[in-house]
């Protein structure tokens, strides 16, 4: 190993025991790992004790106190204030009773601040006060050093013919007074530049409230798309005329440059409207916040030589159950779905990862011929705040037809008391892999993603012999079906256990492998839910639940000889549920199943 080759060895061991360090920290006091930063809205300082937010160098005032108790939470600790703005580092920290102990959730996880900047942090006597580092003298120049947008760099957007355009959403726009709005504008692109035909290679943010802005989408539309007249508010896309994803900004990137041999196609032979998606975050529910956020994009009439796409993976419909340090989900796709998709090779020229507060790490594997080939991304530390984005400018990787992606994200949720929903608000969660990719043309669908438990449509061994499982989404075939059909008939609503519901549906629940345990859970929370027939149906099941599930449970023991006794299953009818219950120890279990099932019945409302 030679002398250069230690020294980097080093550095990086030093940089990941720093790292390792400060997220083991963020365990120790409460709320370690929600932390807000001062001045940058929406971000989170991940190393609390030090003067850099990302954890390394000096300790700052909290740091060191923490040090000094053996870097616990101690009632000293808490009690201090170590930055001297009046409040304790337990009132900053959400303990203010400084009752708080490792492993449970603090008394507050909402107006938080930082026990080591004095607050108000840009007023004049907190940017007076000294601080114990040698690079600065003062709260005002650790606060501006830090407070620095990080720069953009693109080399293509100096070259000669480059030009710029501004998409933004109108000054004075209003931010509605909830937590998680998105908002949306559709642009005539063809209107606001010289008419041609030219190629996007860069974009950088136009932050405008910083307070409140997640990320930006921009998409290009079909050409039949009409502009709109200012923003509205909107979904996950701005028009089903509207989902081809051109780039993405999020909070800690400082922008996107295109690989020097790729672009978007805008103008006379590309997207001629171009719409884009806000995520504003609102976690106060403020009704005097305003925000005109954008985008700059720049576009050259020098054409690159290949198109650029964006390549999403991961997985959606989950819930992280609260209380785990570490939680883990898959999303695959598969060589299945890249067989079918895939035209030819596609070469990756960047790679990042999406979470939320409560994403750890992320990785993305590339299997070829059941062999790992290579992590694309191995995002040990991942930070909402600041993305990895793994570049391959130099050197693309390449994906081939019947490769496939694996995409994990690992989760804590130690600090939560509730179950955490995947979903839009910043307090939800998300699992998604990006990829640039190029040539675009060889994708013909840039979406390769999984559900729940792993699902994936293109691959019918996801399905857990559910094969009817994506028909489920369609209430019209919901409302056709023999399990709909034969509970309308023979159940009630919520209450109560009809005898012959119990049967009807002991006889579904052994002969349809879509009413199986996971895969059913998928069902209900993904379609069932969401249509008038779906609740119905899951409010016809409920009368006999527990019914149900004693005698698909006796059927079990039953010798596999006389499998379709209808006694067994006649045993277990509302007026013996109590004998039932005698018989299998279970009648305080039973009972309270069956209260429960009546106190839950609105769940479905």
């Amino acid at each position: 190993m030679t002398s250069s080759t230690t020294l980097r060895f080093f550095l990086t061991l030093s940089l990941l025991l720093c790292v390792t360090s400060y997220r083991l920290y963020q365990s120790r006091i409460p709320n370690g790992d929600a932390v807000p930063f001062p001045c940058k809205p929406n971000s989170i300082w991940q190393g609390v004790g030090h003067f850099k937010d990302e954890g390394t160098g000096y300790r700052n005032p909290f740091g060191a106190d923490f040090e000094k108790e053996g870097k616990i939470w101690t009632q000293a600790l808490c009690q201090k204030d170590s930055d001297g703005d009046g409040q304790t580092n337990g009132q900053e920290l959400g303990d203010p009773n400084c009752v708080w102990k490792e492993g449970t959730v603090p008394t507050q996880t909402r107006g938080l601040s930082h026990p080591a900047i004095c607050d108000p942090w840009d007023s004049p006597l907190c940017f007076s006060k000294t601080v114990t580092n040698i690079k600065y003298i003062n709260q005002e120049e650790w606060m501006k050093d830090m407070c620095k947008p990080k720069d953009f760099f693109c080399p293509g957007v100096s070259e000669t013919g480059v030009r710029n355009v501004s998409l933004r959403l109108p000054s004075g726009s209003q931010v509605p007074a909830k937590e998680t709005t998105y908002m949306c504008q559709i642009f005539d692109f063809e209107t606001t530049t010289a008419p041609g035909d030219y190629h996007l290679i860069g974009m950088e943010p136009i932050l405008d409230n910083r307070y409140v802005i997640h990320h930006i989408v921009a998409f290009g539309c079909d050409d039949s798309e009409v502009p709109s007249v200012g923003a509205f508010e909107c979904g996950m896309s701005a028009s089903y005329l509207c989902t081809s994803v051109i780039t993405i900004w999020t909070v800690g990137l400082s922008g996107e440059c295109f690989h020097p041999s790729t672009g978007v196609s805008v103008g006379t032979k590309g997207f001629k409207r171009i719409a884009l998606q806000l995520h504003w975050n609102n976690p106060e529910s403020r009704s005097d916040l305003v925000d005109s956020s954008g985008l700059l994009l720049h576009y050259t009439p020098h054409k690159r030589q290949y198109e650029s796409g964006v390549l999403m993976t991961g997985v959606s419909g989950f819930t992280l159950p609260p209380g785990r340090l570490n939680f883990e989900l898959t999303g695959t796709c598969h060589s299945t779905c890249t067989r079918q998709t895939f035209k030819g090779t596609v070469w990756v020229t960047s790679v990042w990862i999406h979470m939320h507060y409560a994403g750890r790490k992320g990785t993305i594997e590339l299997i070829r011929n059941n062999k790992s080939i290579d992590f694309l991304l191995n995002d040990t530390f991942y930070s909402y705040d600041s993305p990895q984005v793994q570049q391959y400018k130099d050197n693309p990787i390449q994906l081939l037809p019947g490769d496939e992606l694996i995409t994990k994200c690992g989760f804590s949720t130690s600090i939560r008391s509730k179950s955490t929903k995947w979903g839009e608000a910043t307090s939800d969660e998300m699992c998604y892999g990006f990829m640039n990719i190029y040539p675009k043309e060889n994708i013909t669908n840039l979406l390769c993603d999984s559900d729940g438990p792993d699902v994936s449509q293109c691959e019918p061994s996801t399905y857990q012999g559910c094969m009817d499982l994506f028909s489920y989404s369609n209430a019209s075939w919901v409302n056709e079906t023999s399990l709909y059909r034969d509970l309308k008939e023979n159940c009630n609503s919520y209450s109560p256990c009809l005898e012959e519901c119990t049967k009807m549906l002991v006889k579904h629940k052994k002969d349809n492998p879509c009413l199986k345990d996971e895969i059913f859970t998928h069902i209900k929370t993904t379609w069932l839910t969401h249509q008038d027939v779906g609740r119905e149906l899951l409010a016809l099941m409920a009368s006999c639940d527990v019914e149900a599930y004693i005698a698909m449970k006796s059927l079990a023991a039953v010798p596999t000889s006389k499998p379709e006794d209808d006694d067994t299953i006649k045993e277990f009818n509302t007026a013996s549920l109590t004998a039932s219950c005698s018989r299998l120890l279970l009648m305080t279990s039973c009972f309270m199943s069956t209260a429960l099932v009546v106190l839950t019945s609105g769940i479905f409302h």
